[in-house]
């Protein structure tokens, strides 16, 4: 990348700091020479460890935030910021719009970019091939289902008590009420993130702000883990399958694939290339499903037995991701990718040595 909409050594905000995709969007700024502001809502001495040890002092700092409820919050956050990378999970509009109200009374700030989700966009259907998606694809079927669930209990949807990292858990089987649970916290969960996009982007434009402001929709997100502090995410139920943990199996229909560093890369596109304004960028690497995680981690650790076996028949997402040849083409542009990363590269990335049973 060799021209940018901040100016080297800039200081970026990017919410959420301790999250998978944030850690790598961090990792790629301080790459660049960016200087990164993260925020937390509790101290993680060890993150700063983490960044200071590789890109030394004075590069990377976090910064308490509670709540993103109240834009005051976060106005301390935001002296000397350029640009912000919205990524702690916006549950809910006002926290979304709370970073959008505090950065419009910032006159340094250049650019902002939000975090949403391919959920935003669609619910995938496996075996369905009429499905199409471009940029002004919204899942309002989502947002209809919640209401219909009683997914929702207020004009304002605030779904942070849901608990995404018991997926992982191996001791939380897949029991009837365990699958009803579930499958209304992904209604939930997609009608929450296209609610709070749709909400940001009306919000930038009756507000005619002065920076420019893009997103970003990831798709199941895999990959290498920065630190052992990190849950990982989604990449934390493909490990747990390593454990004999059938939950995501059951639960988690078959979708598209990203890796994480493609969609961090992303991310620092959305921040700093002038051409890319106004943009929902559509972070999709290939269509996948529990087959293939399988088959990739008996050929990463063969000798392991408790790796589930994948559910009979089981189809893919066939949708047609209209503005993925729009990532793609970015990636190469300003960081000479011919391709996106393949899931076996990602899986093989994210899956350490010591977590291979036969190599134990």
């Amino acid at each position: 990348m060799n021209v940018f909409a901040l100016h080297p050594g800039a200081r970026v905000l990017v919410t959420g700091a301790n999250g998978f995709i944030a850690s790598h969007t961090i990792n790629e700024l301080l790459k660049l020479g960016y200087r990164v502001r993260g925020t937390v809502r509790n101290p993680k001495p060890w993150l700063d460890d983490h960044f200071t040890h590789r890109y030394g002092p004075g590069m990377f700092q976090t910064a308490p935030v509670a709540s993103f409820q109240d834009s005051r919050e976060i106005d301390a956050a935001l002296d000397d910021v350029d640009g912000i990378v919205h990524l702690v999970a916006p549950w809910a509009r006002k926290a979304t719009l709370s970073v959008l109200e505090a950065a419009l009374g910032r006159p340094s700030i250049q650019r902002v970019v939000l975090g949403s989700s391919s959920m935003a966009a669609y619910t995938p259907i496996p075996g369905k091939r009429e499905i199409r998606v471009d940029e002004s694809t919204w899942n309002l079927s989502a947002i209809r289902k919640a209401w219909e669930t009683d997914s929702y209990t207020t004009s304002t949807p605030d779904v942070s008590h849901l608990d995404w990292n018991s997926l992982s858990n191996v001791n939380n089987a897949p029991s009837p009420r365990n699958q009803h649970e579930y499958a209304k916290m992904l209604i939930t969960y997609g009608a929450c993130k296209t609610q709070c996009e749709l909400e940001a982007w009306r919000w930038v434009r009756s507000n005619r702000c002065s920076f420019g402001f893009n997103t970003v929709l990831p798709a199941f997100t895999v990959g290498r883990i920065l630190h052992p502090q990190i849950p990982g995410s989604t990449m934390g139920w493909v490990r747990s399958l390593l454990i004999g943990n059938r939950t995501p199996l059951s639960l988690i229909p078959p979708k598209w694939f990203v890796d994480v560093e493609d969609v961090a890369r992303l991310f620092v596109v959305a921040l700093l290339a002038p051409s890319v304004t106004s943009e929902r960028l559509f972070a999709f690497g290939e269509s996948t499903n529990w087959t293939d995680v399988v088959r990739i981690l008996r050929q990463l650790d063969p000798g392991n037995t408790q790796i589930p076996i994948p559910p009979e028949r089981e189809e893919r997402d066939h949708a047609e991701i209209v503005p993925r040849g729009r990532a793609v083409r970015l990636l190469q542009q300003f960081y000479g990718q011919s391709s996106m990363t393949p899931i076996a590269t990602s899986i093989a990335n994210g899956i350490p040595k010591d977590r291979l049973l036969g190599t134990v």
